[in-house]
Formats: structure tokens, C-alpha cells, sequence
């Protein structure tokens, strides 16, 4: 009976807020404590869910008006945004104990959230690059936890993936270089971290599911720049092929299949790369004399060049 009067109290109040900045920041402030304290408190389900999804939106709000506030531009709320999207979906498990529908229903506010973070950086491509690179390294958090179903795992494994890739296409959109790595390092490092932690307490655990996010995280913003920019940035494409050997060497003794395979296809698209950009600091007699022993070469020994990758392939397959 009392939550209807208190949701018109409370609409009341805020209205009457909106008339000031500081006293809207205030509003929203206290109604994110004061939801957070029903969802925390509440006795019925339905309270309880209704005081957390409202203390998610209200900190949404405050993160949104906050930026604007200080008259900076509308994409550079979309951090603060995504930040309570973060928070709302590395925060939901500790719900558990409330039930399965309370958790839920926060990811799909969390994902909710996210999405209103993204917009808010439409024109903006490069914002809108990043939030989704972090987005993806977030989702990959949530895959680690434990007691979730293979099911739910793979879910935010997609996600993570998906927005992993996102980030990649609106890279190349761009076709613009700048410093990514400040942003997206630090999250592909906790990401893989936690990866790591994860493959040690469950063996199970697949390294695509564990550390495939946090690589694409560190490699794929980094591999695009390269491909795209017209700058040359060798200190990039240099540091860039050692972090892919290094993951594909680490793959390789450890016998985990992500590292390998993401780490030689960056290798393979950087090699590419330098052949395209070395095509004319060469004679061309020099690329054909190459092509033709190459090519000698591989019709003598192609019966074992096939054994040998067939034995690759199967060494990749074997590895988890």
C-alpha cells in the first residue's frame, strides 16, 4: 500500500529538484541510497527488485547529468554510464541468495545501460570504439564467475565477443589513430588476470572462454590501428608483433588454443602488412626469385608440408 504513495512522493520531489543543478545531482544521490536501501531491506521480492532496479536507474541518471553539469560533451558521459553498467553486472551475482529472477533482471538492466552508454556516443566514433572494447572486457569478467551454467557463460562469452568485435568494425569506420591502449590495456589485463585465476580453480574452464575476451581485448583495437592508419607507427606495429609472440609462444607451452590461434592471426595480418608496405622499397625481380623458389620448394616437399600441417592442425585441436 505504502509504494504507490512513495513512488509519488518521490516523483514529486524530483520534479521540484529539476529546477537547479546542484539540487538535481542531490535528488538523484539520494534517491540512488535510498533504493539501494529498499532493495537491500525490502521484505517482498517485488520491493526488493523494484528498490535495486531503481537505484540502478537513478545512478544511471546521476551519471548521465553529472558530465553535462560541468558542460562537458554528451559522449563523454558515456564512461560514467557504462561505469554503473559495469557495476550493475559484476554486482548482480552477490544478489544470488535473493533468487535467479533478481539476478537476471539486473544483467538485462546492466546490458540496458550499456547500450544508452553507446548512444550517447553516437558521432563520436572513437568513444563509441572504447565503450565497446570495455564493455566486452566486463562481460568477459562475468563469464568467470562461479556456479553459473555452461549455458549463461556462454552468453556473456558472446556478448563479450560481439562487442570485442563491434569495437574492431567501428575502428576501422574511423580509420583515425589514437592512444586506445590507455583504455583498453588495463581492461584486458584485469580481464586476463582474472582468466588466468579462473583456469587455475577450474580446469574445465576452456581458454577460449577464459582468455579469448582479454586477448581480443589488447590485440584487436592495437591490430586495426596498424591496418588502417596511414601513419606508420612502427613503434606500434613493433610492440604489437612481441605482445602476439609472446601470447603465442605462452599458448603454445602452456597447450591453450586461444593464445595460439589469436596471436598467430595477428602475426599473419602484421607480416602481410609489412610485405604490403615494403612492396616498393624492393626490385620486384627480388619478390619473384622469392615467390619462384618458394613455390619450388613446396612442389618438392608438399607430401610432407601436408603431413606437416595436418599435425599442426591436429597439435591445435588437441590443445583446450
Amino acid at each position: 500500500m505504502t509504494t504507490p504513495i512513495g513512488l509519488l512522493w518521490t516523483a514529486a520531489g524530483l520534479v521540484g529538484l529539476l529546477a537547479t543543478r546542484a539540487g538535481t545531482l542531490a535528488g538523484l544521490a539520494l534517491l540512488v541510497v535510498a533504493a539501494a536501501v529498499v532493495g537491500a531491506v525490502g521484505r517482498r521480492a517485488g520491493v526488493r527488485l523494484l528498490g535495486y532496479l531503481t537505484a540502478v536507474a537513478a545512478a544511471t541518471g546521476f551519471a548521465l547529468t553529472a558530465p553535462l553539469a560541468a558542460g562537458l560533451p554528451t559522449r563523454t558521459a558515456g564512461f560514467p554510464v557504462l561505469g554503473v553498467a559495469v557495476a550493475a553486472l559484476l554486482g548482480a551475482p552477490a544478489l544470488a541468495r535473493r533468487g535467479s529472477f533478481t539476478v537476471r533482471a539486473l544483467e538485462a538492466a546492466a546490458q540496458a545501460v550499456a547500450v544508452l552508454a553507446l548512444l550517447l556516443t553516437v558521432g563520436a566514433i572513437r568513444y563509441a570504439a572504447v565503450i565497446c572494447v570495455l564493455w566486452g572486457a566486463a562481460a568477459a569478467l562475468r563469464v568467470l564467475y562461479p556456479g553459473r551454467s555452461a549455458g549463461r557463460r556462454w552468453a556473456f562469452g558472446a556478448v563479450a565477443g560481439g562487442s570485442e568485435l563491434l569495437g574492431a568494425w567501428l575502428l576501422l569506420i574511423s580509420g583515425e589513430v589514437v592512444l586506445l591502449e590507455a583504455y583498453t590495456l588495463p581492461a584486458a589485463g584485469l580481464t586476463l588476470v582474472a582468466g588466468l585465476l579462473a583456469l587455475r580453480a577450474r580446469p574445465g574452464l576452456t581458454s577460449w572462454l577464459a582468455l579469448g575476451p582479454g586477448l581480443a581485448a589488447g590485440l584487436l583495437p592495437s591490430l586495426v590501428s596498424v591496418l588502417v592508419a596511414a601513419d606508420p607507427q612502427p613503434w606500434r606495429r613493433l610492440l604489437l608483433g612481441g605482445a602476439a609472440l609472446g601470447v603465442v609462444l605462452v599458448g603454445a607451452v602452456r597447450r591453450w588454443q586461444a593464445p595460439v590461434v589469436l596471436g598467430g592471426g595477428a602475426l599473419v595480418l602484421l607480416a602481410v602488412h609489412e610485405l604490403v608496405r615494403g612492396w616498393d622499397l624492393l626490385p620486384r625481380w627480388i619478390y619473384l626469385a622469392v615467390g619462384g623458389l618458394a613455390l619450388i620448394t613446396l612442389a618438392a616437399t608438399y607430401e610432407r608440408r601436408r603431413r606437416d600441417v595436418a599435425r599442426l592442425r591436429a597439435a591445435v585441436g588437441r590443445m583446450g
